[in-house]
């Protein structure tokens, strides 16, 4: 495998219409470039040297959640500034770097660096909407760069935002973490908003490309790259959900997510059961007709 270099990185970010002065929300697949020498912080490096001072990038930065209640102090998951992040290898790229400044909410962390950085996750604390840096971003004329395909590299930041300004509800598993509160004291966080089937995402992508909200596609290294605009995406998302609720269910009858977590669900649970039996999918059948309504018991006590 060719290595694919700073330089092809720089180059090809430029030529997909990256430009000095950004404001960029990040979405990378890093394996899906090539083999680049070293990693996620030469990606880093280059997006930083394209965009220059005047720009600003962020990245998601977000913690693992735990089943609720947590119970005792030994037990307790204190999430903070230097809490890792699962979202991947430019999460932790950007969290090592030294001008890096993260969002206090005690889940959903945002990590930026830029011009705009302060601004954006200063103001994103825990009585913020989890995805409410996006929805700023979005208003100030922010876009996305996606590399990596869309099945690599699921949605483009903003239908999250979409979910939430519509208010739709999700019953979802107690979870949550403990965190430092202003005060000093360790406080519990339960998650408190709705998720989205990352397999029904890739179906706004048409209606992105119709309403020109793709302003680019290309390479970076061997990945496919592309940059939206963030407005018109959250535009395209809410006009098309306001419509139906339920666009971004995904195809599968045995996703619970879809199938019975919303409140427009259709909640069909002997067909969701029997669709699961000719599936074989019996860990799913334990999960959502034995285990949950146990965890839903203790979560009361």
């Amino acid at each position: 495998m060719d290595e694919v270099k700073k330089e092809r990185i720089i180059e090809d970010l430029r030529s997909l219409g990256l430009s000095r002065g950004d404001l960029i929300n990040v979405k990378m697949s890093l394996k899906s470039i090539g083999y680049v020498p070293g990693g996620a912080k030469t990606v880093l490096e280059a997006i930083l040297d394209v965009i220059g001072p005047e720009g600003t990038i962020v990245t998601d930065s977000f913690v693992r959640v735990y089943r609720l209640p947590i119970i005792t102090r030994k037990k307790r998951k204190i999430t903070g500034e230097k809490t890792p992040s699962y979202a991947g290898a430019l999460a932790n790229a950007i969290l090592e770097h030294p001008n890096v400044i993260r969002s206090t909410h005690p889940i959903q962390k945002f990590a930026a660096i830029g011009k705009l950085a302060k601004e954006l996750m200063l103001s994103h604390t825990p009585e913020s909407y989890a995805y409410d840096v996006l929805r700023k971003m979005a208003n100030m004329g922010g876009k996305n760069l996606k590399i990596g395909t869309d099945e690599q590299v699921v949605g483009v930041g903003t239908t999250h935002v979409a979910i939430g300004s519509l208010g739709y509800r999700q019953k979802r598993p107690s979870l949550g973490v403990f965190y430092k509160n202003k005060f000093g004291e360790h406080e519990l966080f339960k998650l408190n908003w709705s998720g989205i089937c990352v397999k029904g995402l890739i179906k706004f992508i048409p209606h992105y490309r119709e309403a020109g909200a793709i302003l680019s596609e290309g390479y970076v290294g061997e990945a496919e790259a592309k940059i939206t605009d963030m407005k018109k995406t959250l535009e395209v998302e809410l006009d098309l959900l306001k419509k139906n609720p339920s666009f971004f269910f995904c195809n599968d009858p045995c996703c619970d997510g879809c199938r019975l977590s919303w409140t427009f669900s259709e909640k069909k649970y002997l067909k969701f059961l029997l669709d699961c039996l000719h599936a074989k999918k019996y860990k799913k059948i334990i999960r959502v007709f034995l285990l949950e309504p146990i965890f839903a018991i203790i979560n009361k006590i």
